[in-house]
């Protein structure tokens, strides 16, 4: 609260004076070569695709006069590895994202206001270790589950536009997110926002350390603005463990009622360091949303095998299968992929 209540009066007695300010640039491409087949037939466009693309980040921060450090970024971004829709145009002109928040930190203590995307909401969202592998296989599986085998309840509870606090209690590591509008972006005024949506969206996570392992447990919600509808609720726990010093363990799982339907996954996910430069990584996920009355199920397996080639460099292949079983209707893909990743 001592560090809140000096966040708070540091701003209101205009006490923002920049010492000087920083701007540092990073980027990133990728290329990638993938192949998919499954149960649905592809009429208009080939097994096989080759993409490429890559980001610029511009990072900014200050200091003020008694010390409070204030950062944003912005990025320009063609983004290739969410191929949600097959198009050669969809992201060729790039996209400019960013400069949608501030993050204020101070002794051990961030606080972020404006566009909240995801903070302290991901916890149970894991088992997909491949970067384009089951993307390219979900196309081929039909249309997906309405729950994702990757994809936590508590996953985006609470984005949009408020505040996030991230802090330690103890030997805890406490992540705070409060929005007014779920899905607002830079804006919380959204057209009958009084009886749509969701609104007044929260999430709470928290890490500690036991016998080893690193846990997250979270919690979160939203309030649903249409009538008859339930309100958003979700629960998470993720527990990773380094069985050796190659092996790293990491088990988790959700369950919430999300949109009116209610939602439940379980991942397990193995990284092991087959030497200083390569690593395999093997993940499980499956998920299950069941809406009106209908079951719907996804299940996915990854396999990723990375190599770092050194001056941010590295090489990797992968493989995924994915299931979907949609109202007792299944079909399933495959893909394997081959890449590349740069940071620059």
């Amino acid at each position: 609260m001592k560090k809140l209540l000096t966040f708070v009066s540091a701003i209101t007695a205009g006490a923002i004076g920049t010492a000087a300010a920083e701007v540092s640039v990073s980027g990133s491409g990728n290329f990638y070569y993938s192949t998919a087949s499954g149960d649905t037939v592809e009429a208009t466009q080939e097994d096989s695709m080759s993409v490429t693309g890559g980001s610029v980040v511009f990072s900014m921060s200050t200091e003020t006069t008694n010390g409070i450090t204030v950062s944003g970024s912005a990025s320009i971004t063609a983004d290739t590895d969410d191929i949600a829709e097959y198009s050669s145009t969809a992201a060729a002109g790039g996209v400019a994202t960013g400069m949608s928040s501030l993050t204020f930190g101070m002794d051990g203590m961030t606080i972020t206001l404006g566009d909240i995307n995801n903070a302290g909401s991901g916890t149970g969202e894991g088992g997909d270790v491949a970067t384009f592998a089951s993307t390219h296989a979900g196309h081929f599986a039909g249309t997906a589950a309405a729950a994702g085998a990757n994809d936590s309840a508590m996953d985006g509870i609470a984005d949009g536009t408020g505040i996030n606090v991230s802090t330690s209690m103890g030997a805890a590591a406490v992540d705070v997110t409060f929005v007014s509008k779920v899905g607002s972006g830079r804006n919380s005024l959204l057209t009958d926002s009084k009886t749509t949506g969701y609104s007044s969206g929260y999430a709470i996570n928290v890490g500690f350390d036991v016998a080893g392992a690193s846990v997250n447990v979270a919690a979160g919600g939203s309030q649903a603005k249409a009538t008859a509808t339930d309100n958003n609720t979700a629960t998470a726990l993720e527990v990773s463990y380094p069985a050796s010093d190659a092996l790293t363990l990491t088990v988790g799982g959700s369950s919430g009622t999300i949109a009116a339907g209610d939602e439940d996954n379980m991942f397990i996910t193995a990284a092991y360091a087959m030497d200083a430069d390569t690593t395999l990584s093997i993940g499980y996920g499956s998920g299950d949303n069941t809406t009106g009355g209908t079951l719907d199920k996804q299940t996915a397996t990854t396999v990723n095998v990375s190599r770092s080639l050194g001056g941010g460099v590295s090489v990797f292949a992968e493989y995924a299968a994915v299931a979907n079983d949609n109202g007792a209707v299944g079909t399933s893909g495959s893909a394997m992929t081959v890449g590349t990743s740069v940071s620059f």
